[in-house]
């Protein structure tokens, strides 16, 4: 994870009403197989109009970033918070123009935003691993793409570790509040 703060990345929603612009090299880019994951796309495929989100492997592609690093930069109003349960700590965020799922929120302390990878514009980022593979469908046959891991990989962590470091001691030497320390809001998509 190197210093890259001039990389940018836009996401867009299917209509174009809402866009995202990411800043800097991703923390990973991964495909999850939870069954959160599996719960709420498939909940969110059945909108009307919306487009497919798992993969053939009932996967979820997405990358993310340092809460820092995204911004909604059109559109923040049409976003809208969907939970699969009430206490969720996770909301999956949709465009609500089209129906297009853009990110996702973590309400919690968490420092990063996955963001779906299906909603880059130009060139898709590589995938890097399989997550929480121990809970694909039986019967769903894994593509040998990429690293599979049945559950987090120490080497995702780890990346996730370097990046809450980085955020924080960017942070503080800007002498102002980090947003890995304060809950994120639903309500736009700017941290």
């Amino acid at each position: 994870m190197g210093k890259a703060p001039d990389v940018r990345h836009i996401a867009r929603c299917a209509c174009g009403e809402v866009e995202l612009e990411m800043i800097g090299i991703p923390i990973v880019s991964v495909v999850c197989h939870c069954d959160d994951c599996q719960t709420g796309f498939l909940q969110l495929e059945t909108l009307p109009g919306a487009t497919p989100i798992l993969d053939a492997a009932c996967g979820t592609p997405c990358v993310l970033y340092r809460n820092d690093r995204v911004t909604c930069t059109k559109g923040a109003e049409l976003l809208e918070g969907r939970k699969i349960r009430e206490r969720s700590a996770t909301s999956r965020l949709v465009a609500t123009c089209c129906n297009s799922a853009m990110l996702m929120r973590l309400d919690d302390i968490r420092h990063w935003t996955p963001v779906y990878r299906d909603r880059f514009v130009g060139d898709a980022l590589a995938l890097e691993m399989r997550i929480n593979t121990q809970f694909k469908p039986e019967g769903i046959a894994l593509p040998a793409d990429m690293a599979s891991h049945p559950s987090i990989p120490l080497r995702f962590i780890a990346r996730l570790i370097s990046a809450r470091i980085a955020m924080t001691l960017a942070y503080s030497a800007a002498s102002s509040p980090s947003p890995c320390l304060r809950p994120m809001s639903t309500a736009g998509c700017s941290g």
